[in-house]
Order: C-alpha cells, then structure tokens, then sequence
C-alpha cells in the first residue's frame, strides 16, 4: 500500500475508552536521559535505520520539561521499556491548540497484546490531566492496525490536507468503518 500522512482528530477528550494494561506491564514518565530509551524503542518497533536522534531533538529537544509530564513508557513484566506514547500538543493545528498522540511505538515482540490500546488510554488520560479539551494525531495509511485503534478511541479522518480524499480511500479500501464509510 502507498504510505500517505494521514490526520485523525477528537474533538473533545470525554468518555475516553478505558483499557487497563494487562498484568506485569506498567507506565512510567520520562526521565532525563530516557533520550536513549526514546530512540532504542522506536529503531527496535520501526526502523533500525532511521536518524531517531535527529527526530527525538527535533521534536522534543526544545520542551525536556514537558517530556517529564507528557512522554509515557511501557514497562514490561520484566521491567524493560518495550513502548512509548507521548501526550503532547500542538499549538497551530487547524488555527487552534489540540492535544497531539505523537510517536507511539510498541517492540514487535510485546505486540498483539492489546497494549497499544492500554497506552492510548494513558495518553488520551494525561492529555485531558494536562488540561486539552481536543485531541489530533498524524499517521500513515499503511499503518492500518493503528488507525483501527485511533478509530476505536473516537478519532475521525481530518480532511483538510491536500492528499486527505486519496489518502483516506486507500485506507477505507482496507476494512470497514463507519468513520470511513462517509468520505
């Protein structure tokens, strides 16, 4: 499938599914030097190849404060970080300030779990905490098995980007959805 940036938003942060992590896994915040962590986690569940360096300072480098309060790691039964999900934000998006599910990644071997729908439930959580009334999020039509769960957690198709028409009936072509079905 062509892979095509894709937006999703919530437009408010009531009745946020609940999915409790299963036995043995917890959460935790970000600590400083979990930069490291950061960038092991998204090479091992993305892309060994990939400059996560470069992306992690891009991103985030510039509010390490607010890492402390948004940046969520899942912990293993073993007590290895095996995902991460940030609660961040974003100032501009569609002219107003949203609440922003960025970079969620799980390791492959903890996937198939239900986790990513636990942490969505930590993020969407701490975004409300942080006081954001909305929520948006970027991803890629290839990645089908998020956009089910972004789905799941009340995000729809934003449709104001360029490529969002072409882009949304590659993924409505790959299952059935009410949020889909309308496009």
């Amino acid at each position: 499938m062509e892979s095509l940036s894709v937006q999703m938003v919530r437009e408010d942060l009531e009745d946020i599914p609940q999915y409790p992590l299963p036995a043995g896994y917890a959460m935790r915040l970000y600590r400083p030097g979990d930069r490291e962590t950061w960038m092991r986690i998204h090479r091992e569940a993305e892309s060994p190849d990939g400059d996560w360096g470069k992306c992690f300072d891009g991103e985030f480098g510039g509010d390490l404060a607010g890492m402390a309060k948004r940046c969520c790691y899942l912990v293993s039964p073993r007590g290895r970080d095996v995902g991460t999900v940030t609660a961040w934000y974003d100032r501009r998006f569609l002219g107003r300030r949203w609440g922003r599910i960025h970079y969620v990644a799980i390791v492959p071997e903890h996937r198939g779990k239900g986790l990513s729908r636990s942490i969505m439930t930590v993020a969407m959580e701490r975004l409300r905490r942080l006081g954001h009334r909305r929520a948006m999020l970027v991803t890629q039509t290839h990645r089908i098995p998020a956009i089910r769960t972004y789905l799941r957690f009340g995000f729809v198709p934003e449709m104001t980007s360029d490529n969002a028409a072409r882009a949304w009936k590659l993924v409505a072509e790959q299952f059935p959805h009410p949020a889909l079905e309308r496009l």
